[in-house]
């Protein structure tokens, strides 16, 4: 079986599935490779004229898939082994995660036409009924969402409040916005507004960051806009088309796969991912700093789960890459066994020498400014930054989400900011 490759409406290359080897091989198309236009797929990816081994193209396109729990349902829902990634982009593979779709070779792919029903019932039926509408969705639209929370994507029609308006993408048709239902609420209490006031934080910080909503206080769907997606100014049936904008993770970037992206199984860190900026970012300067900035967020929110697969580069239309608005961001280290379930301590990318968020001492930010080539002092003073500002951004997110109906914003906010003033204390040497 063979897979032909898209980027928007141009076929770039095939897959193809060899004797012993573990995934699908990649070659680029020689007419693509030809196209003055013709831009890398990957970083680990370059373009070249030979057959890319399973091996070195499985990180890339593993890395579009669903992983964990989220990537075990959708493949029994599929009636697919969940251990066979080559059958899941297969099946999956037709709207992925920045301009890619994955076809079968036989398969007639529609390349111009774009095609959305009503969502029966609206966004609140996902709300209502989340396993059974989450399975029917994915099921329905053979989208792949990668990350290990199971959520949907669906197209919204641009003016309509954020709670109308919403459409099932039909045949490849790409989505607009990710629905993300509380299904983990149970385990993580207040998990969708904790990653709502996290993310509405971090954009109030001037760390460009995916617009995000929240909906139903009762049963709540965090609604995440596409920073990978935008509108066209032409329509199809009383609605905008959508261009797909190519983007990848660090872990693909850096040949990684997705079960890798800890730096402590070999993701990448902040060393590697500073290189890669500094390599190929159309703004080095501005997208390291920007990297630091992140990370050090992340650290003082207490977001353990920040990993490779949590950081991702935009292509520039020149082949360069610019570091894509943040996303997934959450304060981890409230569930602490006493509030919902333990979550680990051990973060997603070491800060200096120490993994374990609680061991990280002033003596390790002098070993960050090494490795990313910034001095402590400019470390010292984003942190000041961060930590004046934050107050004011949770405070300000947790009245929004107040307003919304969630009750538990200014308790949850109190939480993640009591603990950043003592996480912003350890960098200048207090304890």
């Amino acid at each position: 079986m063979a897979l032909k490759v898209y980027r928007g409406t141009r076929q770039v290359g095939l897959l193809d599935m060899q004797a012993n080897e573990p995934f699908y091989g990649f070659t680029y198309d020689s007419a693509y490779l030809s196209s003055s236009e013709a831009l890398p797929l990957s970083l680990s990816l370059p373009l070249a004229d030979c057959r890319y081994s399973g091996e070195q193209a499985l990180p890339y396109f593993e890395g579009l898939l669903p992983e964990g729990d989220a990537r075990a349902a959708i493949a029994r829902r599929l009636g697919i082994s969940c251990t066979s990634s080559a059958r899941l982009l297969a099946a999956l593979g037709r709207d992925c995660a920045g301009d890619i779709s994955v076809v079968d070779e036989d398969e007639v792919f529609e390349l111009h036409s774009q095609t959305y029903v009503p969502l029966a019932g609206g966004i609140f039926s996902i709300a209502d009924n989340p396993y059974e509408e989450t399975g029917r969705l994915q099921e329905e639209t053979r989208l792949s969402l990668a990350g290990g929370q199971e959520k949907i994507a669906l197209y919204h029609k641009e003016g309509e409040p954020i709670h109308e308006g919403w459409f099932i993408p039909i045949l490849g048709s790409p989505s607009t916005h990710i629905i993300k239902p509380g299904l983990l609420e149970d385990r993580y209490p207040q998990l969708s507004l904790n990653e709502f006031l996290c993310l509405r934080a971090a954009s109030a910080c001037d760390i460009p960051t995916a617009m995000a909503y929240l909906l139903n206080p009762e049963k709540p769907l965090l609604v995440i806009e596409r920073y990978d997606r935008l509108r066209s100014t032409k329509t199809q049936n009383g609605l905008k088309m959508v261009n797909r904008i190519h983007q990848e993770d660090f872990c693909q970037a850096c040949g990684v796969r997705s079960d890798m992206k800890y730096e402590r199984d070999g993701g990448p860190g902040f060393k590697r991912m500073r290189n890669v900026l500094s390599q190929y970012s159309q703004q080095p300067l501005e997208d390291i700093k920007l990297l630091v900035k992140r990370g050090l967020f992340n650290y003082l929110i207490g977001n353990c789960d920040a990993h490779a697969k949590n950081f991702s580069l935009l292509q520039n239309s020149n082949g360069t890459v610019s570091l894509a608005p943040a996303y997934d961001l959450i304060c981890t280290t409230i569930y602490d066994g006493r509030y919902g379930a333990k979550l680990s301590r051990s973060m997603g990318m070491k800060i200096g020498l120490h993994e374990n968020i609680d061991k990280v001492q002033a003596a390790d930010f002098m070993q960050f400014s090494q490795d990313i080539h910034l001095r402590i002092e400019q470390i010292e003073q984003l942190v000041e930054e961060l930590g004046h500002r934050l107050q004011t951004a949770f405070t300000t997110s947790a009245i929004e989400a107040e307003t919304l109906g969630f009750c538990a914003a200014s308790e949850i906010a109190s939480r993640i900011l009591e603990d950043s003033t003592k996480r912003a204390e350890v960098l200048f040497g207090k304890h």
